[in-house]
């Protein structure tokens, strides 16, 4: 197995700068870009990837896993927003060439209060619209299975899959959003192993709030495991959403009644707590607990 690991490091700062240097200080070369100096990704001109940081990356020796964007976090029905993504996903594809990054994350559009297995047709209309931007780019489309968009569900990803057959399109495996939507980790990697090629690393808690790799139901230990089997080479990109814990614990610890306001949130809390011998006083950075992450996923893989 050949494994690189990557990460969402707006999670630590917007600072591209500062997410270079942790990305180095720990090791690591490749960035997932979403928060970029205090702008998404998807809203920067070629132009200003060009001036602004691409010149950053080659001198500091960064790449980039795949392309964090928004496209496809629409509603279904949104004909607005479908049209100004498609223009951004033309842009998106130009900037992921000149960063020599062969994919870009897309999502299946939100499908509201409507029935989503009903949204299929819908979908699969909009996303042949993302793939045929995306047609003879050499860019291939990355689907995460976000909670709430069609393929939130391992049976949807499946219809996806099935119904599109398109190289230009390969899929995301995050547990974290499979636990989100009361599914069966193990199951779901089971049902899908022979079409992801790229994984998200994000643990979830049984109350639903993200916790350290390792601490929730995530079965990433399971996963890495089969994947050794499997001899997979790609990447596991870190988007642990832990810097919850970092920022909003005080507020839940010690704000009066939060604690049963947002209970599952304290009882999460308490379990990172718990897990990693912190003590209930005690507070810390964003940046510690990404770190964490980064050096547990490390460690999965080494063993």
């Amino acid at each position: 197995m050949k494994v690189q690991i990557s990460g969402f490091y707006d999670e630590v700062t917007s600072d591209f700068n500062k997410q270079m240097a942790l990305a180095k200080k720990l090791g690591g070369e490749y960035i997932c870009p979403r928060n970029v100096d205090g702008k998404n990704i998807a809203n920067y001109s070629l132009e200003e990837f060009q001036v602004s940081i691409l010149p950053r990356m080659k001198e500091n020796d960064i790449k980039f896993s795949s392309i964090g964007s928004p496209i496809g976090k629409i509603g279904i029905n949104d004909e607005q927003g479908y049209e100004k993504q498609k223009k951004q996903l033309e842009t998106l594809i130009r900037i992921a060439k000149k960063a020599d990054c062969k994919y870009i994350r897309v999502f299946s559009f939100f499908y509201g209060k409507e029935d989503p297995d009903s949204c299929l047709d819908k979908v699969v209309e909009k996303m042949r619209g993302f793939l045929e931007i995306a047609k003879g780019s050499g860019v291939t489309l990355l689907h995460e299975n976000e909670k709430k968009i069609f393929g939130d569900v391992p049976s949807r990803v499946l219809k996806l899959y099935e119904n599109l057959k398109d190289d230009g399109l390969q899929f995301i495996f995050d547990s974290s959003n499979f636990v989100q939507c009361d599914v069966n980790v193990k199951e779901a990697f089971e049902q899908l192993k022979d079409i992801i090629v790229y994984y998200h690393i994000k643990d979830c808690s049984e109350y639903k709030v993200e916790v350290p790799l390792g601490v929730g139901l995530g079965e990433y230990q399971y996963i890495i495991d089969e994947l050794k089997k499997r001899n997979y080479e790609g990447f596991m990109t870190l988007e642990p959403h832990t810097w919850k814990y970092a920022v909003l614990k005080p507020l839940v610890y010690f704000i009066p009644f939060m604690p049963l306001i947002m209970n599952n949130y304290f009882k999460a809390f308490r379990l990172i707590d718990k897990a990693k011998g912190i003590n209930f006083f005690k507070c810390v950075s964003r940046q510690e607990v990404f770190e964490w992450q980064f050096k547990t996923l490390e460690e999965m893989i080494k063993e």
